[in-house]
Order: C-alpha cells, then structure tokens, then sequence
C-alpha cells in the first residue's frame, strides 16, 4: 500500500481520554488506540451497506462498514462519521443517529452511527477508498460473517457483537 499523506489522528487510553494526535502509520506501530468514527447506511427496508474497501488503503479489498475512518486531530466522532460519509459515498446533509456509545476493542475507540437514507439519496463512491458497495438484509450479513470472516477487516468484526442488535430501523 502507497502511504499517502493523512492529517494527524486522535489516540486515546483504554477510557478514550484524548493523550494526543499523531501520525497515522507512527499510531499503528507504537500500538497506539485510535480513534475511529464508523458508520452504518440503512435504506427504507432495513438493509445494510457495506463496502469493499480500495487496493490502497488500510485493510485493502475487505469488506468493511458502509464508511469509516479515523477521528482526525480537531474533529469529534460525529464530525469525522460526516467527514467519511461525505469522502468515501458522496453522502452529506444527513441525519446520524449514535447506535451505543463509544466503546473499546483492539487498537480502537469506537464512536458507531446510522444514517437511514432515502431513495433519492445518491451515492457516489469514491474509487480511491472504496472498490464497491453492496446492499444487504441484516440475515445475510449476518451469515456472510459466520460464513466467510476473512472477508471482513478485523475492526468490523470486532465492532459487530457491540452494534449488531442495535442497528436495525
């Protein structure tokens, strides 16, 4: 993977108390918690998006939340969720709704949002983070991540025990 520049990162102890910014990649190899801002995109019917992320980014071609990212120095998790929405779909001006308060897993503070989108909301992906979407009814992903982990970054799959129950519409 090409590093390219980021913005320096939120890092936090194990309660999410703000230690300091830094680089990305210097976060990652000193072990340090990071703060991430997820989000899951609804449609009307209840299904869930989720993306595959681009060759060039962290967790490359694995299937992933419909958009997350790191909480960036100066911005809070629900800046940083809009910030993604925005990035990696195209999406902006819309309603998040917080599913559980932040929580811990390995490596990371999770602040975990919804957004339940219209059917004249568009979406337009951003090929440098995001090789494709896919729309899906929680039963299937629910059993693509009992089928098929491996397919899915490691932070979903340590996130999805925290938020699966409370993100149906």
């Amino acid at each position: 993977m090409e590093e390219k520049p980021y913005p320096p990162i939120t890092v936090v102890d194990e309660h999410d108390n703000v230690l300091g910014y830094m680089d990305l990649f210097a976060a990652i190899a000193l072990g340090q918690i990071r703060r991430v801002a997820c989000v899951f995109v609804l449609d009307a019917d209840g299904r869930i998006l989720i993306q595959r992320r681009g060759p060039d980014v962290l967790s490359p071609n694995q299937l992933d939340f419909s958009a997350a990212g790191h909480v960036n120095e100066g911005q809070d998790y629900a800046s940083a969720a809009e910030a993604e929405l925005r990035e990696e779909l195209g999406v902006s001006g819309v309603e998040l709704l917080p599913i559980v308060a932040p929580f811990h897993t390995p490596g990371f503070y999770n602040g975990v949002f919804k957004v339940v989108l219209s059917k004249e909301d568009i979406l337009t992906i951003n090929p440098e983070e995001v090789t494709s979407v896919q729309w899906t009814t929680f039963d299937e992903l629910t059993t693509m991540i009992s089928h098929h982990p491996q397919q899915f970054t490691e932070p979903f799959l340590a996130a999805w025990p925290h938020v699966c129950d409370k993100i149906k519409i």
